[in-house]
């Protein structure tokens, strides 16, 4: 990643009534903040792609969409002597659903980010883990067939489908939905396995494209509650599992001379708050965590624990969102999203995060799912869906915050498109002109204005006629809603 930094250049400077106010040109790293959507729920690619949903993320600013493949209900349900897993033309496999779901990214212009999970009967075999036997577990080497398969068939040279570049390896393993064991008798196994799994796992898909990036971790915020888990440990948290894989102590001092094969290190940092809260558990990594996850990062590519592109990996939030009330009655209330969502946006970027994955473009019906944390509400069909009220903060997201007797600024143009950028400040019914500036590369800008610290501040893309939802100057405090409307908490209120 590069290092330089980008200096916000303020090109005009409007003083309405004599106010004198003024922008202070600020220094920002030249990181870019790139946003994606979550697209597999059904109405979106599932049990078939739709145009639409495409179309739709594209026009929410993204420009990378993920996409998961249930590795079961691709691979045949009986592995013949005559299958070939690692051919990606063998006839047994069923790629109908991707392919189009490939083909419609790359016609909206949205790059795909594949990874793939619930492996095929044939693909668990026992295997052993620092001398301790399992069963019914993915196959490191059978993960690897399936993922060579897959890059070769989105390499870009077969059959005229599109390339995909990001390939995420595995979701969530540090908890027993995507892994189990976690533990045996207190000993870890599932970052044993997981290391496995990124050592077959990075060559396959390079083997396509030197070039092709390998996603690590993909991690879950809170602890593993199951009970098996719970009896060994009590805090089996995604950090406690970032160490054991990469060798690093609560010290950030190395425990070994592994390196693990990766190029973007990945985490869902779901919370039970707001922007800047943070877990109840200290292993545990909600929005106010990620400056922890990226000291152990960079501690690990320090102690030469990570082999990844360029030397230093880069960090990826794969999946964020919050349910909203409507319609979720136990969840957070649409209007208080307006502002907590670009303000999520900033709290990653902030913490090094350069791409975010909103979960999801749609609400789910409440009667069959808990995922009612769309970027649209549901309607009938997916052509009637309606665009939610936080869906803009999320396209063009925005904050300011009083700051040194002025107001500090931040924000990213729609989909990260260079450009000019007018802030204005909200003046009885009408809007006062604070200034403008040039975004980075990026799309990326961030200012100090002398101004009164008070009422809402908001931002105009002038070039696409564009403007942010207005950021209040008035703090809101800290509130609790369990993630996704949930019943049973995923962390202790009083730990």
């Amino acid at each position: 990643m590069r290092a330089a930094l980008f200096v916000g250049v303020v090109l005009l400077v409007a003083a309405s009534g004599g106010s004198g106010l003024s922008a202070k040109p600020s220094e920002i790293p030249d990181r870019p903040l790139r946003t994606a959507v979550h697209l597999h729920l059904p109405g979106e690619t599932y049990p078939e792609p739709s145009s639409q949903a495409f179309e739709r993320a594209a026009a929410a600013g993204a420009t990378v969409v993920r996409l998961p493949v249930a590795w079961s209900e691709v691979a045949p349900t009986t592995r013949t002597p005559s299958f070939d897993a690692s051919d990606p033309a063998d006839p047994a496999y069923r790629w109908k659903v991707l392919d189009e779901s490939v083909r419609q990214a790359a016609s909206n212009k949205l790059e795909p980010l594949i990874f793939f999970f619930d492996a095929p009967d044939w693909a668990e075999s026992g295997q052993q883990y620092a001398g301790v036997a399992l069963s019914n577990v993915p196959d490191p080497d059978e993960i690897a067939r399936f993922a060579k398969a897959l890059a070769f068939r989105y390499s870009g040279s077969f059959k005229g489908l599109p390339r995909v570049r990001y390939w995420q390896a595995w979701n969530e393993p540090n908890i027993s939905l995507y892994f189990d064991p976690q533990l045996i008798a207190n000993r870890p196994i599932s970052p044993l396995w997981y290391r496995e799994v990124l050592t077959r796992f990075a060559p396959a898909v390079r083997s396509a494209h030197a070039d092709n990036l390998v996603i690590a971790g993909g991690t879950a915020p809170f602890r593993d509650t199951t009970p098996d888990v719970l009896k060994q440990r009590s805090n089996w948290g995604p950090l406690t599992f970032m160490r054991e894989l990469l060798c690093v102590s609560r010290s950030l001092r190395p425990t070994c001379r592994t390196k693990v094969p990766f190029d973007i290190w990945a985490h869902h940092p779901y919370t039970s708050g707001g922007p800047t809260h943070k877990a109840a558990l200290p292993d545990d990594v909600s929005l106010g965590d990620l400056a922890k996850m990226r000291r152990l990062l960079d501690a690990a590519v320090k102690t030469r624990h990570v082999a990844a592109r360029g030397g230093r990996p880069e960090f990826w939030v794969t999946e964020f969102s919050w349910d909203s009330r409507p319609p979720d009655s136990k969840a957070v209330p649409t209007e208080l999203l307006k502002r907590w969502v670009p303000e999520a946006l900033y709290r990653m970027w902030q913490s090094g995060v350069s791409l975010v994955t909103w979960f999801t473009l749609r609400d789910q019906p409440p009667t069959s799912s808990f995922y009612q944390s769309g970027l649209y509400y549901r309607g009938a069909r997916l052509a009637g869906d309606r665009p939610k009220p936080y869906l803009q903060g999320f396209r063009f997201p925005f904050v300011a915050f009083p700051d040194r007797g002025g107001v500090m600024v931040w924000g990213r143009s729609p989909a990260g498109t260079p450009g000019q950028i007018v802030v204005e400040q909200a003046v009885g019914s009408g809007w006062r002109r604070l200034g403008a500036l040039r975004t980075s590369r990026h799309g990326v800008f961030q200012a100090h204005f002398r101004a009164t610290p008070r009422g809402s501040v908001r931002a105009r893309f002038p070039a696409a006629k564009d403007i942010s939802i207005p950021f209040s100057l008035r703090p809101v405090p800290d509130r609790f809603y369990n993630p996704f409307g949930l019943p049973t908490l995923l962390e202790p209120k009083n730990p």
